[in-house]
């Protein structure tokens, strides 16, 4: 066999190699990791909120935020407030109420009721859909889910969660908090 024909044989099983163990790679190396700041809930379609404005007993009560991302408030209509955190959505309330001439001096408080369920898919041993707790991590996520199989890769899980309208997936370890409408999957280890 000629040089030539060895070199290429050489590149080849190197080639085939790299192809190989990055095969066996957890499949998480490109994705960047869960932003410490994106473990603030935020509302969404689904989620049940109970809200009580002060001095107006007629609007204390459980809302749920509708498909297009809004609550309905009595005299004041629909209010959007997908994406937002709690304390924007009192606010909201709040100018809603003062510019409809309603309140001068509204106080509302905001509190989650029912929040959308959470799920686990990939390696665990019962994948499925699972009601979300507050403060809650991926390793309580797992337990939810049965734990890992043997053949997970244990310790990283990639999480897809909605930021900003735009579904993005990260990296996460087992102390990473989750949100409602959180999807963990747990990849499948190779060796």
């Amino acid at each position: 066999m000629n040089s030539w024909r060895k070199s290429l044989l050489v590149f080849a099983q190197v080639l085939l190699a790299a192809m190989v163990l990055q095969g066996c790679s957890s499949g998480l190396k490109g994705i960047p990791e869960m932003p410490a700041d994106a473990a603030e809930y935020r509302a969404g379609a689904g989620d049940k909120i109970r809200i009580a404005v002060q001095d107006l007993t007629a609007a204390d009560g459980e809302y749920e935020v509708d498909d297009s991302g809004s609550i309905s408030l009595p005299l004041v209509k629909a209010i959007p407030v997908d994406g937002l955190t709690l304390r924007e959505i009192e606010s909201k309330v709040e100018a809603a109420y003062l510019q409809a001439g309603i309140l001068n001096q509204p106080v509302v408080s905001v509190q989650p009721v029912e929040l959308r369920p959470f799920y686990v898919m990939g390696e665990v041993n019962q994948p499925g859909e699972f009601k979300y707790r507050q403060g809650m991590t991926v390793l309580a996520a797992l337990s939810a889910a049965g734990g890992y199989t043997y053949r997970a890769k244990t310790g990283e899980v990639a999480i897809t969660r909605t930021i900003q309208g735009q579904e993005v997936t990260t990296r996460a370890d087992e102390d990473t908090r989750i949100l409602p409408g959180d999807r963990i999957r747990v990849l499948e280890r190779w060796f």
